[in-house]
């Protein structure tokens, strides 16, 4: 700083009439300059920057539209594969319910067919054994006639006799 205040100082407030017209001279030839050579391709980049901006952005603008309808195609895809997948559940439940319905049922009615089978098996064997059993009272007859016939029994005794064998056969066909 003493450097410059020895030499006689900068005065930066003084105006120099010379520098003036000479720095004017020279902004206005580079300012022509610059008109004639650069403007143009200037302002020519600046346009198709910004016609590349607003391009850009319009397509930015076309695609979020696009990917909004995407999303929302997606969307009802996703709805709609999960209604088909509950609808297919609710099917699958229903047709388990029918099926398990269906086989009781059968269940039932074989159990029903299968106890009804019993009881004609019952019916036949005890008719079977009631048919045994009139062949056995047919043959104690038989012999109880025998009998009768060689003892010569009073009328009496066959009676009181024929009673017993009676009531023998109604205890049995009980």
């Amino acid at each position: 700083m003493n450097f410059v205040l020895a030499a006689g100082g900068l005065d930066l407030l003084k105006v120099n009439p010379g520098l003036v017209i000479w720095t004017l001279i020279t902004f206005l030839i580079v300012v022509f300059i610059l008109k004639a050579f650069a403007w143009q391709p200037i302002l020519d980049a600046l346009d198709e920057r910004s016609a590349t901006i607003e391009s850009d952005i319009k397509k930015a603008n076309d695609m979020r539209v696009e990917s909004e309808a995407l999303l929302a195609k997606y969307q009802d895809s996703v709805n709609s594969a999960k209604d088909e997948a509950i609808a297919i559940i609710n099917e699958a439940k229903s047709d388990a319910a029918n099926l398990r319905n269906k086989m009781q049922g059968e269940t039932q009615q074989e159990l029903k067919s299968m106890k009804e089978q019993a009881m004609r098996d019952i019916e036949l064997a005890k008719a079977q054994a009631v048919k045994d059993l009139r062949g056995h009272v047919v043959e104690m007859s038989v012999e109880i006639a025998a009998q009768i016939l060689q003892k010569q029994l009073k009328k009496e005794d066959l009676s009181a006799f024929a009673e017993q064998e009676i009531d023998k056969l109604k205890s049995l066909n009980v």
